[in-house]
């Protein structure tokens, strides 16, 4: 990966990340480990947009695919990106966050796939199996990392049951059920992992007719709000 990334990337877990194998390597930002309310941003796929390019696919397949467009689409905001766009959105509670709050929010979390398998399109959805496969990442990520808060990218009850089969009887699950935004009704879901509570909130996906403003409020409300540090400075890449 190029080395513009080292201002925002932090590859001290990269060890411990390639011992679990995984397929695209989460995006930590480098202040993640400095903050409080260490907090996770869970996507849910990539799909394969290479339309037949063989070296765009392999790019895409590369295990820092997932950091690189990070920067560029999060960090730099060179692309829409809306599902980036609509979460800064709800973050900052303004329409258009400035450059040093986009690189603060993106350098003090982590952002990850929860989808391991390249989906063949924007259409292709994730199976029951890609949903428990996924989870099963994630709660090694949330140990290596010392996780203590996660908001899920999606809502789909398939999701939400492939993470609750995986947990242990003694996890003490703790399930809420929020006012609707819309016709979205938000979840918040916590567990035991390994003698440490860990908090999910699951929301809509950003992607499309996301209402930032409302969902923003939840984000405040439910106290799973990012902690973002202003920097005093834009750094330019």
């Amino acid at each position: 990966m190029a080395n513009d990334s080292n201002a925002f990337l932090d590859r001290s877990f990269d060890a411990a990340f390639n011992a679990i194998s995984l397929p695209w390597l989460p995006w930590v930002g480098t202040r993640y480990s400095q903050g409080d309310g260490k907090t996770l941003i869970l996507g849910e796929s990539i799909y394969d947009y290479a339309n037949g390019d063989e070296a765009v696919r392999k790019r895409i397949l590369g295990q820092d695919s997932l950091r690189q467009r990070q920067v560029t689409h999060g960090i730099l905001a060179q692309h829409k990106s809306t599902y980036l766009r609509n979460f800064e959105r709800a973050v900052f509670m303004k329409r258009r966050p400035t450059a040093a709050e986009r690189q603060s929010l993106w350098s003090q979390v982590i952002f990850h796939n929860l989808v391991g398998r390249l989906l063949k399109s924007g259409k292709d959805r994730p199976t029951d199996d890609d949903y428990a496969a996924g989870w099963r990442s994630f709660l090694e990520i949330a140990e290596i990392v010392k996780l203590q808060r996660c908001i899920v990218y999606g809502l789909e009850h398939q999701k939400v049951a492939a993470l609750l089969s995986l947990l242990r009887p003694d996890a003490n699950i703790e399930q809420t059920k929020l006012p609707a935004v819309g016709s979205n009704r938000p979840l918040a879901l916590s567990f035991i992992l390994n003698g440490r509570r860990v908090s999910l909130l699951f929301i809509r996906h950003p992607s499309a007719f996301f209402r930032w403003g409302e969902w923003g409020i939840v984000l405040r409300d439910t106290g799973m709000m990012p902690v973002v540090t202003e920097a005093s400075e834009v750094i330019t890449l």
